[in-house]
Order: structure tokens, then sequence, then C-alpha cells
């Protein structure tokens, strides 16, 4: 993360404060979804693209997995830049910059109390059992030595969630867990899970007596769904900031872009179609 993320990162977490919708994020998507689609927009989902079509320096056409076709005067890519210009079939200048290497473990254990009656009344815990924290893909499956405690329950909603949830992310090795069988994938959750939560109720009270349900999501659960190389979370350790390839009506947004998070993802996309889109736009391009 370079220093100028890092001081907004800090200025949101430290100084300003962590917030959540009480529906989640969900709620979120529904709206910008609604809005999409009253501006005329189309959503088309479960519609990957296979691969980009370009003559000269403009791409074409798009090409769907199923072999549909889809032609536009101006893409914007979230895919990820690495993903992007795979697609287009050659790499384009500049050259290919290196794709994102941190991923992370989440498991997300449902509780049959309020996590505030057990005693854990924190939002979010940071926390590291070592001397120097160590920011890195780790050799092993996951790095339990740190990680993030989140109950959302605990967020200030005016009203209380109906289940109880508490959330442990942590540094894990993408290329370690695709290259696991199924069966030894499945035990491995299972013993990632009681691995982690171990480790975090070293920092908060032991939640474990009242676990009435259990997800856990891996760096390839984020790699199916998003399709971003190594489940790479926050991107290429190198972004694009004006969101520019080489064919100039192609370009990228999200955390490959700029800034990471949710929020950051959405403000990416945001700034990369007011500027290249809708200024095309009005310009009747």
């Amino acid at each position: 993360m370079d220093f100028a993320q890092f001081c907004i990162m800090f200025r949101s977490i430290y100084l300003e404060g962590l917030a959540r919708p009480l529906a989640g994020v969900r709620l979120i998507l529904k709206h910008l979804t609604r809005k999409f689609k009253h501006l005329g927009g189309e959503l088309r989902l479960r519609s990957g693209v296979s691969h980009l079509v370009s003559e000269g320096n403009e791409v074409r056409q798009v090409i769907l997995d199923d072999g549909r076709t889809i032609a536009a005067k101006q893409i914007l890519s979230s895919a990820g830049w690495v993903e992007t210009m795979r697609m287009c079939g050659a790499e384009p200048a500049p050259p290919q910059r290196p794709p994102g290497q941190l991923s992370f473990v989440e498991s997300i254990s449902v509780l049959d109390a309020q996590p505030r009656d057990l005693g854990c009344d924190q939002t979010i815990v940071f926390y590291n059992d070592s001397p120097r924290f160590v920011w890195r893909k780790p050799e092993e499956l996951v790095d339990v030595r740190s990680g993030v405690i989140c109950s959302p329950n605990n967020f200030d909603y005016g009203e209380t969630l109906p289940e109880g949830l508490i959330r442990i992310t942590a540094l894990a090795n993408f290329d370690r867990w695709r290259s696991l069988s199924p069966d030894e994938y499945a035990a491995a959750k299972a013993q990632t899970h009681a691995a982690i939560t171990a480790s975090a109720v070293r920092f908060i009270p032991d939640f474990r007596p009242h676990v009435i349900g259990v997800d856990t999501f891996t760096p390839t659960t984020i790699r199916r769904f998003t399709g971003h190389d190594n489940g790479a979370v926050y991107g290429a350790p190198n972004k694009q900031w004006d969101g520019v390839t080489a064919l100039k009506n192609l370009f990228v947004c999200g955390t490959d872009q700029g800034f990471v998070g949710i929020i950051g993802a959405m403000i990416s996309g945001v700034s990369m179609a007011n500027r290249h889109l809708l200024g095309e736009m009005r310009r009747g391009g």
C-alpha cells in the first residue's frame, strides 16, 4: 500500500471511525442497481467475459463466455489490469505489471447470543502477537499470528441485529489453497476456522461455546467470484491512477486503478466513468 493510500486508510479507521449499514453492503448494492436500471442501464448477471476484440487502437467487441457479442463505444473494466490485458489477447503498452498477492481467509461464526452479552463489545479488533507485524503473503495456508475480528452487531444502529455474528480475517496463501484436492480443501477449511478462532480468542472473550453455524471463504473463493488473479483483495501493487490503457476506448476501474475496499472500488468506478465515459458522451462521442 503506497503512502497516500495509507494516509487515507489511517484517517478513515483511526480518526473518523468505521460505519456499516444495518442491512450490510447488500443494501448499498441494491440501491446502486436500482438507480442504474432506472437510468436505462442493462445488468447482465452470470455473463463472464471471454475476451475483447480490438481493431487498431480500439476495442470493437466484447465476447462473453457463452459466445454472445456486445459492442460499445467505451468500455470500463473492473476485472483488474492484468486480467483485462489478458482478455485483449496481447499485452498493450505499458508493460504488464505484476498482479496483487495479498489474499485472505475469512470465517463468520453465527452465535446463539449477542456478542456484547458474551463480553465481545468492540466493532473491530486488530491483533498481532509478534514483535514485528508481518504484512505479506504467508508461506502456509493461513497466517494465524495476526488478523482482524469484527462484530457487526456492535455498530450503533439504534436497533439489534437478529443473529450474533463474529467475523475473523487472516492473511492466506492462494497457491497453497489452489493446490488442494476437494477433500483436502474441505478439511483445510474446517481446520483453518478452528486455528484462526483459537488465535483470535486470545484477544477477545471466548465465544466458541455459543457458535451455532460457521461459514468460511478462502482465496480461491475470491478468485471464483471476482476473477482476480491470486484472489487478490487489494489489487495490483502498482495502480493505474488515470485508468487509461493503450486502447483509447478501454479503461480500468476498481482496486487496480485506485483506492481499496468497498467504498474505494465504488469511488473508482464513479470517478473513471465521470472522467472518461461521461466526458466523451458530453462531447458527442
